[in-house]
């Protein structure tokens, strides 16, 4: 049985701690937590801890999981999932990895990539909190909670009470804009948007219908001048060695400013479309869709400080070319 591994994301204060409480909370007997700090003192953990006796923990402390205790999560995680079940306990179906919030996730996922956790099937899901307290002009100023942003499947609204339902609603959008691939959950039933943020990975909206949006609606689509969120198309008949050395391409160009990549191609040398994702700078397997053989092609790419022009003039003659 494949385990959900949820990576809770978000910036410094932003909710990650209570939302995870809240879920432990519900009777969450078949999760795992690993809860990581970038402090010798784990004020986080012992949270977590006192409100989840029956739940197995373990603390990352002193360093930031998406750099210098990479090598300590692949064990940890490892270990969480290998170590035996309470007797008539329920299997473990989930993982949550609470990251620091100045962490991250390109380089969390990146260690994900480890053979011995490669080989289990995790699904992930990125889970990024967003506080509706903080000013998101200012937010949107720090480098870390954009690529917090740019990497969630689910942007989750955090302190809800604070903003009236219109207010919230602008929010949801915002936070929509700044990652159209992602869920927004802006839910001001905290129950419901507990379940939400931590309920099994599903699909995602259908991708083609995303990029005809944003060229219908004129270019590419941002919340924030620092943001920009474009589509992309690949030229009739590229194989994939093409289009593969196109994403190593725009990975080393971009380099940190590369939030996203999301895509559906049809090569060459494969029957199916191709579905390929990037956290940051570090992509999942190619995934062959070989249950949606009329899937249609589309690419998104996230990036914050870089457009659509530079990358054209960076590789004008490249396989892939930015339509927005």
């Amino acid at each position: 049985m494949a385990v959900d591994l949820f990576l809770l994301c978000g910036f410094l204060g932003s909710g990650k701690t209570t939302l995870l409480v809240d879920y432990l909370r519900t009777g969450a007997a078949d999760t795992g937590v690993i809860v990581n700090e970038a402090g010798e003192v784990g004020v986080d953990g012992a949270i977590v801890a006192n409100d989840s006796d029956s739940v197995p923990m373990t603390l990352l402390a002193n360093g930031c999981v998406c750099c210098s205790l990479r090598s300590d999560l692949v064990h940890t995680l490892s270990a969480l999932l290998d170590a035996p079940r309470p007797s008539g306990a329920a299997p473990l179906k989930r993982v949550i990895l609470e990251c620091s919030g100045l962490s991250r996730p390109g380089p969390v996922i990146a260690s994900l990539a480890d053979p011995e956790l490669a080989r289990r099937g995790l699904r992930l899901t990125v889970v990024c909190t967003d506080d509706c307290g903080r000013d998101p002009d200012a937010l949107a100023e720090m480098d870390e909670a954009m690529a917090q942003f740019g990497a969630a499947h689910r942007i989750v609204l955090t302190k809800t009470d604070l903003l009236p339902a219109a207010a919230l609603a602008q929010r949801a959008a915002r936070a929509a804009a700044l990652n159209p691939l992602a869920a927004v959950i802006a839910e001001p039933d905290r129950e419901r948007a507990v379940a939400a943020a931590f309920a099994p990975a599903q699909g995602t909206a259908d991708l083609a219908a995303l990029a005809a949006h944003m060229l219908a609606a004129g270019g590419a689509a941002a919340a924030h001048p620092r943001i920009r969120v474009m589509a992309a198309r690949a030229r009739a008949g590229i194989s994939w060695t093409d289009f593969s050395e196109w994403l190593d391409d725009l990975a080393g160009f971009c380099g940190e400013r590369l939030l996203r990549v999301k895509a559906v191609v049809r090569v060459s040398d494969c029957a199916e479309p191709i579905l390929i994702q990037s956290v940051g700078a570090t992509f999942s397997a190619p995934q062959r869709l070989t249950r949606q053989p009329d899937a249609r092609d589309a690419i998104i790419v996230i990036a914050r400080d870089i457009d659509a022009e530079a990358i054209r003039a960076w590789a004008p003659a490249a396989p892939v070319e930015m339509l927005a």
